[in-house]
């Protein structure tokens, strides 16, 4: 058991942190830009909210998360992953809303140097 979270140990600080062809570690966070839905857009029960956006890294993304939630509870309803290896993602993901609720929706990118961003937008159903 020791030696699995040892290796396991190794395997996290390995992949913790990158360095660039000259050495330096990436510091340089992730671009997350949500162009839809726009921030308190409000929608007809039955819909579907189609989220659009566009992801970058300096180097590389190697995680995108998409999560919608009940904003009022908290709880989350759609979580979303997705790993594109990729300099930029393109975002193009939907959800269908219900009435009297109003929805977080949150994208966060992740870098190969576990650097961080995130975008924020709410809506809701009539």
């Amino acid at each position: 058991m020791n030696k699995l979270f040892f290796i396991a140990s190794l395997l996290i600080t390995g992949f913790s942190c990158s360095k660039n062809s000259n050495g330096e570690t990436d510091r340089v966070l992730p671009v997350v830009t949500i162009s839809a839905p726009l921030n308190n857009q409000v929608f007809t029960a039955g819909q579907s909210v189609n989220i659009t956006g566009t992801l970058s890294d300096n180097q590389q993304l190697v995680e995108v998360h998409v999560h919608i939630s009940n904003n009022s509870t908290g709880t989350l309803l759609v979580d979303i992953h997705r790993y594109p290896l990729s300099a930029t993602y393109i975002l193009n993901e939907s959800f269908i809303v219900q009435s009297g609720i109003e929805y977080k929706i949150q994208v966060i990118a992740k870098d190969n140097a576990a650097n961080e961003s995130r975008a924020t937008v709410l809506v809701s159903a009539n």
